[in-house]
């Protein structure tokens, strides 16, 4: 799945968010309902709005805290007798860098892009410090850096930057890739970051709750969590 077509995809969910009826509760699923997974579920920490269409469905989530969770879209299919969803989370968002003239720290200020019912963007904001010595003063933002939260490995090449970056130990938060540009004079980076990872879903016999695990990343070792939705 390219990151246009995520993204129209995105746009396409956000305006059938608006119009989604939710299914009624108790349906069962040996019966033939286009609407069962439709309408809106939760978790202590999410709000999660899907779409059913045929045998697919998408949708988006929204985090309860902006500071903490990024919000995100997810898309795939459903097995055949409707009751288990198996697809991809995609979270996204753009960022900017600018680094200290020592060159041996950057602050971090980026934005999550919009999902479900959000009127504007999650902003953030936070530090990194580098993690040893500058290895190339040519490309002086590639190397490793590390703030409160993650861990950056990062290369430069003349104007464009790449990356990826990984949450420290015992952060609950996705590894994810970045890309950009550096400005002439080598001291901001700006560009977009990605994360996505892998999403079942498992709807319960009566249709009012299911069982969601979460992998932190498309990697086959990542850290997989489960948790349980209802309406």
């Amino acid at each position: 799945m390219s990151y246009a077509n995520a993204i129209g995809l995105l746009v396409i969910f956000g305006l059938f968010v608006v119009c989604t009826v939710s299914a009624v509760n108790g349906t069962e699923l040996g019966e033939k309902s286009d609407s069962i997974w439709n309408g809106t579920w939760s978790t202590p920490d999410y709000t999660m709005y899907i779409i059913q269409n045929q045998s697919g469905i998408g949708g988006e989530y929204v985090p309860r805290d902006l500071d903490l969770l990024d919000p995100g879209w997810f898309e795939g299919n459903l097995s055949e007798d409707g009751r288990t969803f198996t697809g991809v989370w995609i979270e996204t968002g753009s960022n900017t860098y600018t680094l200290s003239d020592d060159k041996m720290s950057f602050t971090i200020n980026g934005s999550a892009d919009i999902h479900g019912p959000m009127t504007e963007p999650a902003y953030y904001n936070s530090n990194a410090t580098r993690i040893g010595e500058i290895m190339d003063s040519a490309n002086p933002w590639s190397g490793n850096w590390a703030s409160q939260k993650k861990s950056y490995n990062l290369t430069q090449n003349g104007k464009f930057l790449s990356g990826i970056n990984m949450p420290l130990t015992n952060v609950n938060d996705e590894n994810g890739t970045l890309s950009g540009v550096v400005s002439d004079d080598g001291t901001i980076y700006t560009g977009n970051w990605t994360e996505i990872g892998g999403l079942t879903l498992v709807m319960s016999e009566n249709g009012t709750s299911f069982d969601a695990t979460i992998t932190k990343s498309l990697d086959p070792k990542a850290f997989v969590e489960n948790v349980v939705f209802s309406k």
